[in-house]
């Protein structure tokens, strides 16, 4: 799941979101898919370079 936050560096480059992830280890609790098994929340910043769209890890909240 992922929820959109205000940019917290200003940049004005994409949407930043908040969201959990899975790990990949399949014998991580995570591997459920549960959203209360998943890791985090962490920032992520989601823009479109040359059209493809990317993602770029920002931190924890």
């Amino acid at each position: 799941t992922a929820d959109p936050v205000a940019d917290p560096d200003d940049s004005q480059r994409g949407t930043v979101v908040k969201e959990k992830v899975k790990c990949g280890d399949d014998s991580c609790k995570c591997a459920s898919g549960s959203e209360q098994d998943m890791h985090g929340p962490y920032l992520y910043r989601y823009y479109r370079d040359e059209g493809m769209m990317k993602s770029e890890y920002i931190g924890k909240p």
